[in-house]
């Protein structure tokens, strides 16, 4: 599984703008008697399904990588400057902020759906195969040939050597032409025979093959149709779940945008308070308002914890848990401005 990296970041690689509905009906609307190009067409049409699929991919999760890489950016800055700066003060003011465990990283896991490849293979016509075989059935026809004439001329074949076989090729043609055909013993005719017997056969055994072929390639090029189009359709669902991560990516990256600047005021508060009422002792009693701040700004920053800690999807989808700490992000953004504005 290919996994790519940046910092606190791990993506685990997962709306295809495709429509392979569209693509198998335009293929039936335009049959083709000949079984060869019609395959061929079947195979390309596959072919680029698949290639755009991947495409689609490929750019979606790149820009699921680009929403991460902000995100993380943005995590970082909050929690490395005004998140620290806010735990600092409010120590100091006795209010103790428990730090959530092992609130380091946020992960992003689509599992392995969009690792899943597809290879469109290319049809082969059969006429080399066709043509081996062709060429073993006339040599094998001569051979019969040879047999049958040794048996009627009786020859004996465990005595056979080269230069005996070779002396009895025209005796063989002889026979042919005189107890197959009835050409008086000539041996051109004898020979054509032969010849001609042994590319009939070969002939018919080369097209037999090449059209069990044809068949089996157009076979072939619509199960690799449809195939595609079940892989484009799988990749489509991916994609789709690929773009809601995203958008929770850069709502997310928004929302701790926002948390940080209602943080850095709240921080300017509490330097305030830190400045005119003091530091914390034993005998401290802050003002009912210093505190109501110090609450304030512990729930903003819980807020922004939980929204950069927990993972941002669970069983290939996006995690509710995110979901959930986005959303409570949102409100206390809405709620901090409402008492601004209204």
């Amino acid at each position: 599984m290919n996994t790519v990296e940046t910092e606190n970041v791990k993506i685990d690689n997962k709306e295809l703008e495709v429509e392979p509905k569209l693509e198998v009906e335009k293929s039936v609307e335009e049959p083709k008697n000949n079984k060869r190009s019609e395959a061929e067409a079947l195979i390309e049409t596959s072919k680029e399904l698949v290639e755009k699929a991947s495409l689609t991919i490929e750019e979606t999760k790149a820009n699921v990588l680009k929403a991460a890489e902000a995100f993380d950016e943005t995590k970082r800055n909050f929690k490395n400057v005004i998140f620290k700066k806010s735990e600092a003060l409010l120590e100091k003011l006795g209010f103790d902020y428990v730090t959530k465990e092992e609130a380091e990283a946020f992960e992003l896991s689509l599992g392995d759906m969009n690792e899943k490849k597809f290879a469109v293979k290319n049809l082969t016509s059969g006429k080399f195969t066709g043509f081996l075989l062709a060429l073993f059935v006339a040599l094998l026809t001569l051979v019969t040939w040879s047999y049958f004439a040794i048996k009627n001329l009786g020859i004996n074949i465990n005595e056979l050597n080269v230069e005996k076989a070779t002396n009895s090729v025209n005796p063989m043609l002889t026979w042919v032409a005189t107890d197959v055909v009835p050409a008086g013993g000539n041996l051109v005719v004898g020979g054509l025979v032969v010849g001609f017997s042994a590319l009939i056969v070969a002939w018919i055994v080369y097209a037999i093959r090449v059209a069990l072929k044809k068949s089996k390639n157009l076979r072939v090029a619509q199960e690799t149709l449809e195939a595609s189009t079940e892989f484009c359709m799988a990749q489509e669902d991916s994609q789709q779940k690929m773009k809601e991560l995203e958008k929770h990516l850069l709502e997310s990256t928004t929302e701790l945008k926002n948390l940080e600047i209602i943080l850095k005021e709240q921080s300017a508060v509490l330097t305030r308070i830190d400045y005119v009422e003091g530091a914390f002792d034993e005998e401290k009693e802050y003002h009912p308002s210093s505190k109501k701040v110090m609450r304030e700004t512990e729930k903003i920053m819980r807020a922004g914890e939980e929204l950069f800690s927990t993972p941002m999807t669970e069983e290939d989808s996006v995690n509710m848990q995110s979901i959930e700490a986005l959303a409570v992000a949102k409100e206390i953004y809405s709620e901090y401005l409402s008492r601004i504005y209204d």
